[in-house]
């Protein structure tokens, strides 16, 4: 299949999605409709398994990534990373707890090393399914890594309705509270606040943001590699995102001055789908049970660290679920699913603009404390059980 036809067939197949989201309020997000639409075409013949490399996206695609977190550092500024503290802390606690229900009721249900092993891929994703591949092949029992593999590309089939259900419940409350809609509908004045690095208006092109953009990806990728991978790249895109934009270098969601802002989104998402052509019917249905109840217990787990860090944080139950489901898909779903509820919950304008900018900051943050440092962190010690 040439090129052309292959970027063709996925750019329908990302259309329909979309479209699929529009129309059933995001209930059925992008992330998702792609994601089966994918399968069902690898599964059935339907589509070349190389699609998606066939399109060249992985290249192009990872590349982005980090320029796509830049400008998603935008959107944090200081403050509002001193108010997400307790993000955090609910994040970490909610994919602890689903760790410890896995581990501890998993081998009632299933073998002892499926339960050990799926957890940190649970609560994470590649990274964390790296050091469990190692530490699998290293014992050679091979039938723990299919079913990890297995469960790293379908979780995010019972991730994402979790989060996008709680965040419209928690989206159809806040646009109902007048204070909520005009505290977070603005983005506050930052034209008027002096900044050492803003850059004359003359700059003000979507060549220049794309150039700023890029500039600031490369200072992370060696910052990254400076703390010798301490500090992950794309942490670190995101950290720099906020410090240049806190300096004025880059304006508030820069990616849509460049212009360009949906082909890097389309790029960034097809991308994470790469690893679904991987998958066969038989492999699912060989490790169904056990992955039925690793989901089932990894959910009860975050519902149950959703109650105890309500009371314990005051935050709202859903946010607190939703927080802890990231661990699931990760970005950039977090980010899309953000977009995606606020965009069909909000009335207007004013109320999308709000419940954006409540829910996005909160998401994005929550997804790199679970996939990127908490995952990684419990996969290096449960390999210690296999």
């Amino acid at each position: 299949m040439p090129g052309i036809l292959a970027i063709t067939i996925l750019f329908f197949l990302y259309a329909l999605s979309e479209i699929i989201a529009l129309r059933s309020n995001a209930v059925l997000s992008t992330v998702l409709g792609i994601s089966v639409i994918l399968t069902i075409g690898f599964w059935f013949n339907l589509l070349p398994k190389d699609i998606i490399q066939l399109a060249h996206i992985p290249g192009i695609g990872m590349l982005t990534v980090g320029m796509l977190l830049v400008s998603l550092g935008t959107t944090i500024d200081f403050a509002e990373l001193r108010r997400q503290w307790k993000v955090a802390a609910v994040s970490v606690i909610s994919v602890t707890m689903a760790v410890i229900f896995i581990i501890y009721l998993g081998p009632f249900f299933m073998d002892g090393a499926l339960a050990i092993a799926g957890s940190p891929i649970f609560a994470g994703g590649n990274a964390a399914m790296l050091i469990i591949l190692d530490a699998v092949q290293e014992k050679g029992i091979e039938t723990v890594g299919t079913f990890c593999l297995v469960l790293l590309v379908t979780q995010k089939f019972f991730g994402i309705p979790i989060a996008s259900l709680m965040l419209r419940h928690l989206a159809k409350n806040l646009r109902d509270d007048v204070d909520f809609v005009k505290r977070y509908a603005s983005e506050g004045e930052e034209n008027k606040v002096k900044k050492p690095l803003r850059l004359p208006s003359l700059f003000d092109r979507p060549s220049v943001h794309l150039a700023k953009l890029s500039f600031v990806a490369s200072l992370a990728y060696y910052a990254s590699r400076f703390t010798g991978g301490a500090v992950h790249y794309l942490v670190m895109c995101l950290l720099l995102g906020t410090l240049f934009y806190a300096l004025g270098f880059l304006e508030k969601g820069i990616l849509q001055k460049t212009q360009s802002s949906g082909i890097i989104l389309f790029f960034v998402t097809i991308v994470i789908f790469s690893s679904l052509s991987r998958t066969t019917p038989q492999e699912v249905l060989s490790v169904l049970p056990p992955l039925a109840a690793t989901a089932l217990l990894g959910i009860l787990g975050l519902f149950t660290a959703g109650l105890v860090t309500n009371r314990l944080f005051s935050l709202p139950f859903p946010l607190c679920v939703s927080l802890g489901v990231t661990c699931t898909f990760g970005f950039p779903t977090t980010m899309l699913v953000s977009q995606e509820v606020s965009a069909a919950m909000g009335r207007n304008e004013e109320e999308r603009a709000a419940l954006l900018h409540y829910l996005l900051p909160k998401m994005l943050v929550a997804g790199f404390v679970t996939v990127t440092i908490t995952s990684v962190l419990l996969a290096g010690f449960v390999v210690t059980l296999l």
